[in-house]
């Protein structure tokens, strides 16, 4: 690691700038910039996006030629550090001085001490020219940080890949350090040599054929021979219990481990689900009593592959690092539980060939339906002090507003000037609620 003040680097950097996170990512538009360190700490605190450099048409880009395939290099490599233990400023104080990344700010989501959402960024002395290396340095720098901060977990692992972008924070609660350290990868024990050899590599990956290199990516034999044996309804409920364990059924972001003290497990920023239409069937017990069983609605002819398919996209935002072997278990999930297959067109070779293709599409995106919950509650709470769900969930909408105000509450504002600002952060809360709050507080 060097110190230079004088240092420049290139990205690209949005054309608007944001007072609060974007809520249609795909209508922003980028211009690559050359700039120093202290530049880009301002577009981040006006609210700028940023991202990496990619082969574009034109000066101005967006969305669609923002891929792994159009990818130029990298001056930087940033980091997403979602619901960790430690604030921003326990966070940075807690590393040594030479791992310190160039810049740290707060993102629109952050209340310290409940959620803790923060950016690094850490500034290279060479462009990084693949998404392969961008990745072994990405994963590199996070293997360092959990040697300094034990119990760190990278949990959104989306920024590991250079097609990410990441919004500024125009927001006047930002938080931000910043310092003159440039990095090299030898500092998080990578050969620099590396940087030569990326060129050859990549004509290497291109010559290799597609096919061969997916087939090498499936380790798991044995799970392989199992799966071509298993035929429609015959012997898949064995299959997924064998591998239950070994690849779970993702239907939706995997959630972090909370203690069974707190009430609520708060949703990822980058949450996705799998959505489902349920119906209720009514019955009747044996006293009369008519209660109600709810079904999914299995998937029907003429869309099936293309909802599986699609499923298959939104798992690998889940679980960025997913292997062809997991994809297809959830597949073999999907068509023994949510699929109407009577007609047995949705075979095995069909399965197969769509998690094979998903797993290698690096063009096509998908835009997952917004969470707009912001937890669900914790079932060890309930379990530990003998409560129902909806208790919880009351304790911890609570505890959310209360945090979250203490937060963003402004004494130098009137409680009427507050609500205006309380909304336009996104807090629902009423005027006389809001004054209960404050008279609590001693405000």
């Amino acid at each position: 690691m060097i110190e230079n003040n004088e240092k420049k680097i290139t990205l690209s950097v949005s054309v608007t700038k944001f007072k609060s996170k974007p809520e249609d990512w795909k209508a922003l538009t980028y211009k690559r910039q050359t700039i120093t360190i202290e530049e880009l700490v301002n577009r981040i605190y006006e609210g700028h996006c940023i991202c990496q450099n990619f082969h574009t048409k034109s000066e101005m880009f967006g969305l669609s030629e923002k891929t792994i395939a159009n990818f130029d290099f990298a001056d930087c490599v940033i980091l997403d550090i979602d619901d960790t233990f430690l604030s921003m400023n326990d966070f940075y104080l807690s590393l040594k001085d030479e791992h310190k990344p160039t810049i740290i700010y707060t993102t629109y989501s952050n209340v310290d001490n409940v959620n803790n959402r923060f950016r690094l960024i850490y500034v290279f002395d060479k462009s990084i020219s693949s998404n392969d290396f961008y990745r072994s340095i990405a994963n590199a720098i996070t293997y360092n940080i959990q040697k300094e901060i034990k119990g760190f977990d990278l949990k959104d692992k989306t920024c590991l890949n250079v097609s990410q972008q990441f919004a500024g924070n125009g927001n006047e609660n930002i938080v931000y350090y910043y310092n003159d350290n440039i990095f090299t990868p030898t500092d998080f024990g990578i050969d620099e040599n590396f940087f030569s050899n990326s060129g050859s590599i990549l004509e290497r990956e291109k010559k290799n054929n597609i096919q061969s290199y997916l087939e090498s990516k499936v380790k798991d034999t044995e799970f392989l021979k199992d799966f071509w044996s298993t035929s429609y309804k015959r012997n898949e409920e064995e299959f997924i219990r064998k591998y239950a364990n070994v690849y779970p059924f993702l239907e939706a972001t995997p959630l972090p481990e909370t203690d069974a003290d707190t009430p609520y497990i708060l949703l990822p920023e980058n949450y996705v689900k799998i959505e489902r239409y349920w119906y209720k069937e009514p019955q009747t017990k044996g006293d009369g009593e008519i209660v109600y069983k709810s079904h999914a609605v299995k998937l029907k002819s003429g869309h099936r592959r293309k909802l599986l398919y699609d499923g298959c996209l939104l798992r690998k935002i889940m679980l960025p690092d997913i292997t062809v072997e997991h994809l297809l278990y959830c597949l073999v999930c999907e068509r023994r539980y949510y699929v109407d297959n009577q007609d047995k067109v949705i075979t095995n070779k069909i399965l197969y060939q769509i998690a094979k293709d998903a797993w290698n599409d690096t063009k096509r995106s998908i835009k997952p339906k917004k969470e707009e919950k912001q937890f669900v509650v914790n079932s060890k709470y309930c379990e530990k002090y003998g409560i129902s769900k909806q208790a919880a969930r009351n304790i911890a909408a609570k505890m959310l507003l209360d945090l979250q105000l203490k937060q963003l509450y402004d004494t130098k504002l009137s409680i009427k000037e507050n609500l205006e600002s309380l909304k336009n952060q996104g807090i629902k809360i009423g005027k006389s609620s809001l004054y209960n709050w404050v008279k609590s507080k001693k405000i």
